[in-house]
């Protein structure tokens, strides 16, 4: 498989590779937590650092708990994180997620 054609889903879910930004090249792939993606975290981090001044509270904290998605592998899903941001989910579907994992 080419490079084009592998299929980015970040950390929090988002696929980057439906996304116009990376697929006009503006925008690095997050990937996940997981090993087989971590040259592309760094990458995505230093990116971030470069340009935002920070990284993604999500990405960092996947990698941090040496996990690979957020909604799958973490147990405190969603957490403090995605409640204060909004992103990429809304309050709405947090709220769904939360009734719904009981």
């Amino acid at each position: 498989m080419s490079e084009k054609d592998r299929v980015y889903v970040a950390a929090c879910g988002v696929c980057c590779s439906t996304c116009r930004l990376f697929v006009k090249g503006i925008c690095l792939p997050c990937g996940s937590g997981l090993p087989k993606d971590r040259d592309v975290v760094e990458k995505k981090m230093a990116e971030q650092m470069k340009n935002l001044g920070k990284i993604c509270s999500k990405l960092q904290c996947v990698v941090d708990k040496d996990i690979g998605y957020c909604m799958r592998d973490c147990k405190e899903f969603p957490c403090k994180i995605y409640k204060e941001t909004m992103f990429p989910y809304s309050e709405s579907f947090l709220n769904m997620y939360e009734r719904r994992n009981k």
